[in-house]
């Protein structure tokens, strides 16, 4: 197969952020509305939210068809088809964020942290129809993950990383999506909205893209795996009551940290694994440009 021309690629993620800002033009109306500031915004629960989560994957998929027209997209896909990878990365995809509330619990518990778990977004949202939309809710967060995740790791990741380097690129695309989130969580009446609030959640998505670039490089550049994760955070919010404390977040930087200090974010062959240079390995080179538009 001929490759395809990535002319300008890396110059196009700037562009891309911006482009994938188009979600504001739902969200940023209905944060307005949260306070009274405007008469009128979509309803949270309207169709039109689905465009939002959407935004990335379609700026992504617009930019790669500029760059190298409908090759390029279909190149774009074909790391959905990237499933041949070990077991346990399913398993990680699955289970890392249940498992992090889980042990956050238990910590919480035995140092003392006595209170009361309330019930959780499906059911607040449903009631006792909330048992039947548990597989809507499920089959609801795969198409949403993917519309985020074209454009998070699918197009931007293999670029910044190419010339970045994997931690600074997960930096960068870590507090830009925190920073596309903040009209999204002051929408939400459940979210605290002040300012330190919204930084500290900011802050938070940085061990995020860690945690999904070492899933992402680890499989070889799969992008079913980041899918299948992006959608159980989304289901642990639907499933789980949220913990009133900080112990999620502080584990899911010592799990961040811990990839960083093992030199798990290095594609799996990589020479230069134990020493990742400012401009990217050859290993990452390679990543980004193969079948990558």
């Amino acid at each position: 197969m001929a490759p395809i021309p990535r002319s300008g690629g890396r110059s196009r993620v700037p562009l891309f952020f911006v482009l994938s800002l188009f979600a504001w033009a739902i969200w940023a109306p209905q944060a307005l509305r949260r306070y009274d500031l405007i008469g009128w915004a979509p309803s949270l629960q309207s169709p039109l939210n689905a465009l939002t989560v959407w935004a990335p994957g379609l700026a992504a998929m617009l930019l790669v068809w500029r760059e190298s027209g409908r090759a390029g997209v279909a190149a774009l896909f074909r790391r959905l088809a990237r499933w041949r990878v070990p077991p346990v990365w399913y398993l990680a995809a699955l289970l890392l964020e249940p498992g992090r509330w889980l042990l956050a619990l238990g910590i919480d518990r035995l140092l003392g942290r006595d209170y009361a778990l309330g019930s959780a977004l499906l059911a607040d949202a449903f009631g006792a129809a909330a048992a039947f939309m548990v597989p809507v809710a499920v089959v609801f967060t795969l198409p949403n993950a993917l519309g985020e995740e074209l454009g998070w790791r699918g197009f931007a990741l293999p670029r910044l990383q190419e010339r970045r380097g994997p931690l600074l690129a997960s930096v960068v695309i870590g507090l830009f999506w925190g920073f596309w989130h903040v009209p999204a969580w002051i929408a939400w009446p459940n979210t605290e909205a002040a300012p330190l609030a919204l930084l500290l959640m900011i802050l938070n998505t940085v061990p995020a893209a860690v945690v999904f670039t070492w899933l992402f490089n680890r499989t070889g550049g799969s992008l079913l795996i980041v899918v299948i994760h992006h959608a159980a955070i989304a289901n642990k919010g639907y499933f789980l009551p949220g913990l009133p404390t900080a112990t999620e977040a502080v584990l899911l930087w010592i799990v961040a940290v811990l990839i960083v200090a093992l030199r798990g974010l290095s594609p799996p062959g990589s020479r230069r694994a134990a020493a990742e240079p400012a401009n990217g390995d050859a290993s990452a080179r390679r990543l980004a440009s193969e079948e990558e538009p």
